[in-house]
């Protein structure tokens, strides 16, 4: 296949993330918005957004797995990927017309067990279609529409307030702007998953043979052994991007703007502000994204993610020992390098160790990797906001900042990793 084509199926391979992105663009910059809205106190955040990392540790290792294994006419990962993008779009729609927080819970786990299904099928088709000289570039194609898209989602609240729709929440409700902006994510999540169903045609693979399960034990077992370096990293990157999702927002609205209550003007304007900072992290890293394969290839994986995690801690301690907006957008850069590299490099080192036959199997585990972090991260954090903080949340920032500075110091002591993917 000539290059001029493989960046062409590389294109449509990721168009459908940019749908997928910009609702969970608007998600990660607008739930706690929502979930305060309708009645949830700070200390309760991070438990409630649990339904991501729970429902992503249980879906995509299944959905990987029986995608590997599925034989239909129109392909292994294309049915799972229609089928979940119909469940999202039904969820988006639901989420933002829920009047109680019951239930914009029961949404918000329907969502995420759906984009969940999708992501792990989606993410395999680069393995399924591109040769493996060109993974690398794939999965950062991936990541500018990942970055495009989270961008686009980020900003679509305070565009609407712009444009004239209301930010501030009324009590057991959620502001106007958040509503038209997960509809409109749901618009978005059909155009665009529908163009890579359309455009993608899945190459015909023989489906594995059963294995007795001491065999598929083996096999998974293995499987641990090569992708376990990067598992360490990968809990301290997700651990810290977990906190900044929750907290950015109660946490800037009320030191930056003096927020009191998640019904006031000040909360909205905060929130708002939240979702450009949130826009930019994400547009820098679909830009960046541009640059890692060969900066890769130049200075190794190891090394470059490291520097990317360093300017992510930094980043992210910046959001609250800085109390100038501008400032606060150059931090937002920051994080939207290392973003990009979390979301390029780990599948980069791990993906020599897998073949194109148990893509999805290797999807799923590496999202092990990164659902456990904010598992245990929603698990604690609520404590340790009311017992050890006193109700204060702005200390979690640093925090996370210093997971991911401890992250970037793992990754420089492992760099045998890169004996397999950097060219000679």
């Amino acid at each position: 296949m000539r290059r001029p084509r493989r960046r062409l199926k590389g294109f449509d391979l990721s168009v459908g993330y940019f749908g997928l992105q910009i609702a969970f663009g608007i998600q990660s910059a607008s739930l706690s918005r929502v979930f305060q809205g309708l009645g949830a106190s700070v200390d309760q955040l991070a438990i409630l957004w649990l339904a991501g990392p729970v429902t992503g540790l249980l879906v995509q290792p299944v959905v990987g797995a029986l995608s590997d294994r599925a034989s239909t006419r129109f392909g292994r990962r294309r049915p799972y990927i229609l089928l979940s993008a119909l469940v999202v779009i039904a969820a988006l729609a639901a989420l933002p017309l829920a009047q109680s927080l019951v239930v914009a819970v029961a949404a918000i786990w329907l969502l995420e067990a759906a984009m969940n299904a999708l992501h792990a099928p989606y993410r395999a088709l680069v393995a399924d279609t591109l040769p493996p000289e060109d993974h690398a570039g794939g999965y950062a194609m991936q990541t500018v529409f990942i970055g495009l898209g989270a961008l686009a989602g980020a900003c679509a609240p305070i565009l609407l307030a712009w444009g004239g729709w209301s930010n501030i929440a009324q009590p057991g409700e959620t502001a106007p702007s958040i509503r038209v902006a997960f509809l409109s994510a749901a618009i978005a999540v059909a155009l665009s998953v529908g163009w890579t169903v359309a455009r993608v045609r899945e190459p015909a693979m023989p489906v594995p043979a059963a294995q007795a399960s001491v065999d598929r034990r083996a096999a998974f077992a293995a499987l641990w052994r090569a992708l376990r370096p990067v598992a360490a990293i990968q809990f301290l990157s997700w651990f810290g991007l977990y906190l900044l999702w929750v907290y950015a927002t109660p946490v800037i609205a009320a030191e930056l703007y003096g927020a009191t209550s998640p019904y006031d003007a000040a909360y909205a304007r905060g929130a708002d502000f939240v979702g450009v900072l949130f826009g930019t992290y994400n547009g820098i890293a679909g830009l960046f994204a541009f640059l890692l394969p060969g900066l890769f290839r130049r200075f190794g994986v190891t090394r470059v993610h490291a520097v990317a995690l360093v300017a992510g801690a930094l980043g992210l301690g910046g959001l609250v020992l800085i109390a100038h907006p501008v400032a606060l957008v150059g931090c937002a850069v920051l994080i939207g390098i290392a973003y990009a590299s979390i979301l390029s490099a780990p599948f980069v080192l791990a993906g020599r160790a897998v073949s194109s036959a148990t893509a999805g199997t290797f999807i799923g585990v590496m999202n092990i990797f990164i659902v456990v972090p904010q598992l245990v991260a929603g698990l604690s954090m609520g404590w340790i906001i009311a017992h050890v903080l006193g109700g204060v949340a702005w200390p979690v920032l640093p925090w996370a900042g210093l997971m991911m500075l401890a992250g970037a110091i793992l990754c420089l002591c492992l760099p045998t990793l890169d004996e397999d993917v950097v060219a000679p």
